[in-house]
């Protein structure tokens, strides 16, 4: 905590820096003044927490260079000296406000002088987190565009503009996330350390930071020398410590998004949407990533919906399927993966491919006569990079046309048993149903979907009920009482709870989270 000793008497001020161990306590003497001008100047220049002051002084006195110091809201504390004689300078002074207590020169001591400054420090924290969180509110309201640009905001942030998003990383999964938010993610928090990181910077200055979401953080930089080229190399060093400094303090791995803003503030929501629509898409990237917004391919987040819409044909994977050619079935899926990374990252497309391939894989694993599966929920390693999605679908569809029975084969009578849930599964039917129509006893049922797929005939029953029910969320535009209906379901409301209950979000989440760019 930087402090500034102002006393016009040299030895006033020697004995002051002299009766602590600044440092030790958690305090630095950033400079010493004779007079008020000379301390305002430095005020200005350093931006100290504390300033020790006295009273009588020439050219500007005590008691104006705390008005001064205070009109310009720089946040200072101030501990007062005087004499006996000038204590209703003193008591001036104290009415001003900003001023944390007052102390007699001659009985000055170390004991007394650690316990002020601790007052001191102490009443600014307090200060300095209400300041925060009204700069966060106000910075977080003109960013996300909940207000319009104010005259305010426009005085207090001038370009060049840096703004940082922390993203919290987590597995990609094909139930899309909903803005960067995973309900297993844990909160972001801003701490002290990471403030000091951003002070310590000689070319950029804190302006602010808000939480976007449970998982994402916002900073905002102004560039602290305007007449300057933009600083980027220095604003990337920055970012980089703080990304080092996250990744030791957190078991969780983050991504840092970052971009620059050469404009005016109003320019700031736009930057915004940007870095949220790059943390979209980190499965392209991959996690642990400290990033550039400006340099990657995303398509103009205002722009997005003049893209051409892909189409997903399989003809050429299909046919080396059924030539079993493993190298052909690697370079079929490679060139769909391909096609959706450019000119530009394809989020939507990366959906549709997903929901594709795994339709693929699970008809050829029900025509064998084995149980369906979500090749992305797998116990294998979590997926996190385009890449890894990629090397698993090859894995898995060479494993298919490699002959060697690699997935564990079902029973006759079980499988009788799930084309027939396959085919009715929009119906109200129960396992009595389905054990009139195989000929297969109840309970006997029972036996077989417990033994051999580890679950209940209601589980998988419901599990399949959600699977085509996120395929029509995803793919069409039906009304969610028609989805309901469609997949088995009397009740929106009971519809709704399963597929929370079953996916840790709500239908129109997983929509919107869906077709959100």
């Amino acid at each position: 905590m930087k402090v500034i000793l102002v006393d016009d008497e040299r030895i006033a001020l020697e004995h002051i820096r002299n009766l602590l161990s600044w440092e030790e306590h958690g305090f630095e003497v950033a400079a010493t003044a004779s007079n008020g001008r000379s301390a305002l100047r430095l005020c200005e220049e350093l931006r100290p927490q504390i300033m020790i002051v006295d009273i009588r002084m020439p050219v500007m006195d005590g008691l104006e260079l705390i008005r001064n110091v205070s009109e310009r809201k720089f946040g200072v504390k101030f501990i007062v000296m005087s004499a006996y004689e000038d204590f209703d300078y003193a008591r001036q002074a104290i009415s001003v406000g900003n001023v944390s207590s007052y102390l007699i020169k001659h009985e000055v001591d170390r004991m007394k002088l650690l316990l002020e400054l601790n007052k001191a420090r102490e009443a600014w924290e307090s200060d300095e987190k209400q300041r925060r969180a009204g700069r966060s509110e106000q910075l977080m309201k003109f960013v996300t565009g909940l207000e319009m640009a104010t005259i305010q905001m426009e005085n207090q942030a001038k370009p060049p503009f840096a703004m940082l998003l922390i993203h919290g990383d987590f597995p990609f999964s094909a139930a899309p996330a909903i803005s960067g938010w995973m309900e297993s993610s844990q909160p972001i928090h801003w701490t002290t350390e990471e403030i000091n990181i951003c002070s310590e910077q000689p070319s950029w200055q804190l302006l602010g930071e808000f939480a976007l979401n449970r998982n994402q953080f916002i900073v905002l930089f102004t560039q602290k020398d305007k007449s300057a080229a933009l600083q980027r190399e220095s604003f990337r060093e920055l970012a980089a410590a703080i990304h080092t400094h996250l990744q030791g303090r957190c078991r969780q791995s983050y991504s840092i998004f970052f971009s620059f803003q050469n404009q005016a503030a109003s320019s700031l929501p736009h930057a915004l949407r940007s870095m949220e629509a790059a943390a979209r898409h980190a499965v392209f990237c991959g996690k642990s990533r400290l990033l550039c917004t400006d340099e990657l391919l995303i398509a103009d987040q205002d722009n997005i919906n003049l893209l051409p819409v892909r189409s997903i044909h399989l003809e050429e994977l299909i046919g080396v399927m059924n030539q079993n050619d493993s190298e052909g079935i690697a370079s079929a899926v490679n060139k769909q993966f391909q096609s959706i990374c450019h000119p530009h990252w394809n989020l939507a497309a990366l959906y549709e491919l997903i929901h594709a391939l795994s339709g693929l894989v699970n008809k050829r694993l029900t025509g064998a006569g084995h149980t369906e599966l979500d090749p992305l929920n797998s116990q294998e390693e979590a997926l996190y990079h385009i890449d890894q999605i990629k090397n698993r679908f090859i894995k898995i569809l060479q494993k298919l046309c490699s002959g060697k029975n690699e997935y564990e084969p079902i029973s006759n009578k079980l499988l009788k048993a799930l084309r027939y849930i396959h085919a009715h599964y929009h119906t109200e039917i129960n396992i009595e149903d389905v054990s009139r129509a195989t000929g297969i006893s109840a309970s006997y049922l029972h036996q077989l979907f417990k033994r051999e797929l580890e679950r209940t005939f209601l589980d998988y029953l419901t599990e399949h009920r959600i699977i085509q029910a996120k395929r029509i969320l995803i793919q069409e535009d039906a009304k969610m009482t028609e989805v309901c209906a469609r997949v088995g379901y009397r009740s929106p409301q009971h519809f709704s709870q399963v597929f929370k209950k079953t996916t840790g979000m709500l239908p129109h989440q997983y929509r919107q989270g869906g077709t959100l760019l």
